[in-house]
């Protein structure tokens, strides 16, 4: 009977379909696209589950590392397939040209990409913000550093969002400290008395550098450190680029190669020449370290944080980030769930997971960036000080080997020129020229 009645009920609604009219005494109008769900008892409103691949390009760290991660996320999400890609670029101002032209060209992969930091703000319109329901500014605010919040939210919206942090140490060498019983300075006033006393020979016949400080071309992460001392200053750029203020940083870095005589131009670059132990100190981000470290394991290093200037008899407390972060294509046919799987990468427990297997194969993992979990480190003598001012560390646009060479060669630029005889403040006027020529593009 049921059959019967409903085949008669079907055969009046394709009559009405077929005639173009509503239901008597009703205002339903069934749409036409729902007669074969009625007929064969679907509901096409219904996605059908379909698998959803997700392309991710990634750089420095290895598949191996993330592939124990990627197994767990599939299986807790079945339909979902991640494509790891670990991009190698000699040259990484290549990479952002190359990514950002692929970005732009409306390509749908990669769906995630690793960019740094500061070329969030040129990528903006390129990338997919990550929806408020999934990563929000307030969580970012939250468990961040604030660089992280200063760098990766836009108008309230989440742009990217880091699976590691990183800033500036002062690397060592312990067997030169402990033969002078010597300990690490906690301001620039120190750090010149020590480099000059750790100092062994003169000009081109230096046997030890005191700290490979003053030049360009061979000490790796100049512009940091300037921008390391600009942070500690208020400099601001490219408002400030030639004010007394930095007038007095270029003069002050440039016075270890020209007056103290504690580094100089046909030294050797500067992570080679400490990994010799040619050279007693020198800065750079933890990755750096592990560089070191892998050219001279039994190197006897020391990390201490980042000297600091005193202010109205205290000292300062800032330092300089550079770092790299995950953001999403805006082109992306699945953002909501290349979001979704960041989101779970930057969860503690996977931050930690990669961190340890990382540890398996060398020094240590990447810096995590969450605050909560800073005390988790606060025991590691290698990363421990690249902490102790990480919530004032400023990220730069001319952070050295991060993609934005044209920034950092207008600082060069000027080190070289005071070096080579020329008038800082004549320097700095062209760098300024060429900075606001450089973000008018």
């Amino acid at each position: 009977m049921y059959k019967k009645v409903l085949s008669i009920f079907l055969t009046l609604i394709l009559g009405l379909f077929l005639a173009g009219c509503t239901i008597p005494g009703t205002d339903i109008n069934v749409p036409i696209p729902y007669l074969d769900d009625l007929l064969n008892g679907t509901d096409s409103s219904v996605p059908v589950n379909k698998e959803v691949t997700i392309t991710y390009w990634s750089l420095f760290e290895p598949f191996e590392l993330y592939q124990p991660l990627i197994l767990q996320y599939e299986q807790e999400n079945p339909g979902v397939k991640i494509v790891f890609e670990q991009k190698v670029f000699d040259d990484l101002d290549v990479y952002k040209d190359t990514l950002l032209s692929k970005l732009q060209l409306k390509e749908t992969t990669p769906d995630i990409v690793r960019i740094h930091s500061s070329w969030v703000p040129k990528f903006s319109d390129s990338l997919s913000p990550a929806p408020e329901d999934v990563v929000s500014a307030a969580s970012v605010q939250s468990d961040y550093y604030s660089t992280v919040t200063e760098t990766s939210v836009l108008n309230g919206r989440v742009y990217s969002l880091p699976l590691m942090f990183d800033s500036l140490a002062l690397f060592y060498n312990k067997d030169a400290f402990d033969s002078g019983s010597l300990s690490p300075p906690a301001t620039w006033s120190e750090f010149a008395d020590l480099s000059i006393s750790l100092t062994q020979g003169s000009g081109s016949n230096i046997t030890r550098a005191g700290a490979a400080f003053g030049s360009a071309d061979n000490v790796a992460h100049f512009s940091d450190i300037l921008g390391l001392m600009m942070n500690q200053s208020d400099v601001e750029l490219p408002r400030d680029m030639n004010s007394d203020a930095m007038k007095e940083i270029i003069v002050f870095y440039t016075n270890f190669v020209t007056q103290m005589k504690v580094w100089d131009t046909s030294q050797v670059y500067s992570p080679l020449s400490f990994s010799q132990g040619r050279t007693a100190m020198m800065f750079g981000p933890s990755w750096q370290l592990l560089n070191i470290l892998e050219n001279n394991p039994n190197l006897n290093v020391g990390v201490a944080p980042v000297p600091q200037v005193v202010s109205e008899n205290s000292l300062t407390d800032d330092n300089f980030a550079s770092y790299w972060v995950e953001a999403v294509n805006v082109n992306s046919e699945n953002s909501k769930e290349a979001w979704k799987f960041i989101k779970w990468l930057s969860q503690p427990e996977q931050l930690r997971s990669t961190f340890n297997q990382a540890a398996n194969t060398r020094a240590f993992g990447e810096p995590y960036p969450r605050v909560s979990m800073q005390s988790e480190l606060a025991s590691s003598v290698f990363l421990a000080p690249f902490y102790v001012n990480a919530d004032k560390a400023k990220a730069r646009k001319f952070a050295d080997l991060s993609g934005n060479s044209n920034y950092v060669e207008i600082l060069k630029n000027v080190v070289e020129g005071v070096i080579n005889g020329g008038d800082v403040g004549t320097l700095l006027q062209t760098a300024e020229q060429e900075y606001n020529r450089l973000d008018s593009l």
